[in-house]
């Protein structure tokens, strides 16, 4: 499958749920997600953040990054609206890749959500902070003492946020293992090879 043959087929199979997908098919997505992420991003900051001095970035940021919400709606709301219009075709293909290698597919599905709890937590624990240091290191009057302060105080969050990547990082693991297999040779209970 080429990369417009996945984008045309993931999006036009969005609410199928049921056959099965190679791997091309997901990865290609994945791919065109990512750009799509990337110019959305380029986007965000041209159009949404303030124009620099005076403070102004650090008063955004710090007051955009007390709550996970205020930061995706106010920082990033472009690359947000992306991730919301791609967010049922990755799940619909993850789950038919899934279905490729004839597995459960709910393995796909209670992964994807427990990944999705672990980057709103860590967010949480570490946004508060995070704007705390950007109102010190944005600001120009601010000194040398007063900036490793703020690092040592962040230090201590960053450790926190450390243990709770780590215990994200493996289901993560297992998504990339799980869609760069190979499906089942063949036809399974799911329908016939995608490759054959």
């Amino acid at each position: 499958m080429t990369f417009t043959e996945s984008i045309r087929h993931n999006i036009v199979h969005c609410t199928n749920f049921r056959d099965r997908d190679p791997r091309s098919a997901y990865w290609w997505y994945v791919l065109f997600v990512t750009l799509g992420a990337f110019v959305g991003m380029i986007l965000d900051f041209i159009i949404f953040w303030p124009s620099t001095g005076e403070g102004r970035v650090a008063r955004f940021l710090s007051e955009n990054f007390q709550s996970i919400t205020d930061f995706y709606i106010n920082v990033m709301p472009i690359t947000t609206f992306w991730y919301l219009l791609n967010y049922l075709p990755i799940l619909a293909c993850g789950v038919r890749r899934m279905n490729d290698q004839d597995k459960p597919a709910w393995w796909f599905i209670v992964t994807i959500i427990f990944v999705t709890i672990m980057s709103v937590i860590v967010f949480n624990v570490t946004g508060p902070q995070s704007a705390e240091l950007m109102i010190v290191a944005f600001d120009p009057s601010a000194s040398f003492n007063e900036i490793n302060s703020a690092l040592a105080d962040f230090e201590e969050y960053n450790r926190t946020s450390t243990i709770l990547s780590g215990i994200q990082t493996l289901p993560s693991l297992l998504i990339i293992i799980w869609m760069a297999t190979r499906g089942t040779i063949g036809p399974n209970r799911h329908g016939e090879d995608p490759i054959a």
